[in-house]
């Protein structure tokens, strides 16, 4: 009986170590996936700035006179 019980749980933890092979292996292509989202986040956000900043210049190029003794009011706030 306990060459049965030995077997079993061997076999257990065979099997357990496929299921935690496997999900390593799916771990890693979603953290891939997961930078590849961050960085197409990070160049959106980039390209979002610039036409606020186009914008802004304008808005201040329409806006007057006094347009170069204002900061353009459309630029956020750099986040970085």
């Amino acid at each position: 009986m306990p060459n049965v019980d030995e077997k079993l749980t061997v076999e257990v933890l065979r099997k357990l170590q496929q299921r935690l092979l496997h999900a390593e292996e799916r771990i890693g292509v979603y953290e891939i996936q997961l930078g590849a989202f961050r960085d197409h986040h990070v160049e959106m956000l980039r390209d979002l700035r610039t036409i606020y900043q186009l914008l802004g210049q304008h808005h201040d190029r329409l806006s007057g006179v006094d347009a170069p003794h204002r900061k353009a009011t459309l630029v956020p706030e750099d986040p970085r």
